[in-house]
C-alpha cells in the first residue's frame, strides 16, 4: 500500500470512529493525554503546537493548563476536529483552535511554537523519522517535543482474541501501527536520529476494567479497529460479534474485565 492510499484510508476510518472516539470506553486516551501534559512541564504561557491531534484529548488539557498561551492542534480527519471544536466550546476554552492539515502541507508562516506533542500519532506515519522532524521544525530551539505510543502488550490478550478471530474471516489485517513504537529503545533511537536531545522516556499504566464486553466492543468499534470491521458483511459481522463475546467473556472476573493499556510517553527538547 502506497503513502497516498495508506493516508486516504487512515483518514477515511477517523473520520468514521469519530463520533464515538470520546465513548467512556475509550477513557485511556484522556489518561494518557494528562501524563503527556505533565512530561511538557509548561510554565503556562507557552504557544503550543498538538500533532494528529484527533478529537483533542492533549489540546484541551495543555490548552487548560496554559493560561496566558494557546494550543494549535492539527489533523488530517475533519470528522475528528469537529468533536474536538464542539468540546472546547462547552469548556470555554478560547485558547485553542483547530485546523485540517495534513503533517507535510501544515504551514504557519515562519511562525515557531514553543513546543510540540503528538499523543499516538507518531507510529501512523509512513517515516517516522521525517514525522518527527517535521513536528520538530516548527518548533524554536530549546523547545519541548513529546510523543505517547503503546507498549507491545496494549490490550492483552484481548487484541489478540480479536486478531485472531477477525483472520478466520479473510480480513485484510493492516500492519500494527503501534508495534513500530512500543519499547523505550525505540523511542529513544527516534529521537536521537531526528537529533533531539534531552530525552526522557517513562511508561505508565493508564488501564482500567471494563464492566463487561459490550465496552470492549465499544472501543474496537470506535477505534483503529473499525476498519478491519467494515470489512465484514452485514451477517459476518453479527456472527463474529457473538462468537468474539464468548471468547472474551473468557476473561472476565466477577464480571469485569481487565484492560491492559500501557503507555510510552517520551519528552525531548530541540537543540
Amino acid at each position: 500500500m502506497d503513502s497516498q492510499t495508506r493516508r486516504f484510508k487512515l483518514k477515511e476510518t477517523f473520520d468514521v470512529v469519530s463520533v464515538g472516539y470520546d465513548n467512556p470506553a475509550l477513557r485511556f486516551f484522556i489518561h494518557a493525554a494528562g501524563h503527556l501534559a505533565d512530561g511538557m512541564a509548561f510554565k503556562g504561557h507557552e504557544h503550543i503546537l498538538d500533532v494528529a491531534c484527533g478529537t483533542g484529548n492533549v489540546s484541551l488539557i495543555c490548552a487548560e493548563r496554559l493560561g496566558n498561551g494557546h494550543v494549535t492542534g492539527v489533523d488530517l480527519s475533519e470528522g475528528m476536529l469537529q468533536q474536538a471544536r464542539v468540546k472546547a466550546t462547552s469548556r470555554q476554552l478560547i485558547n485553542v483552535t483547530f485546523q485540517c492539515a495534513d503533517l507535510d502541507a501544515m504551514d504557519f508562516d515562519g511562525k515557531l511554537f514553543d513546543g510540540a506533542c503528538c499523543g499516538f500519532g507518531v507510529f501512523f506515519m509512513p517515516d517516522m523519522e521525517a514525522a518527527l522532524s517535521a513536528i520538530a521544525h516548527h518548533v524554536r530551539s530549546g523547545g519541548a517535543i513529546g510523543i505517547s505510543s503503546f507498549t507491545g502488550a496494549v490490550m492483552e490478550p484481548l487484541a489478540t482474541a480479536f486478531i485472531e478471530r477477525i483472520q478466520a474471516y479473510g480480513v485484510d489485517i493492516p500492519p500494527l501501527s503501534w508495534k513500530r513504537l512500543d519499547e523505550v529503545v525505540k523511542h529513544q533511537a527516534l529521537y536521537a536520529v531526528v537529533g533531539i536531545n534531552q530525552v526522557e522516556t517513562r511508561q505508565v499504566q493508564v488501564g482500567y476494567d471494563l464492566n463487561g464486553f459490550d465496552e470492549w466492543w465499544d472501543i474496537v468499534w470506535f477505534s483503529g479497529f473499525r476498519g478491519m470491521l467494515n470489512q465484514l458483511s452485514d451477517s459476518e459481522l453479527a456472527q463474529f460479534q457473538q462468537d468474539h463475546k464468548q471468547e472474551i467473556e473468557r476473561f472476565a472476573v466477577n464480571g469485569k474485565i481487565g484492560l491492559n493499556v500501557e503507555v510510552l510517553i517520551s519528552v525531548g527538547r530541540k537543540p
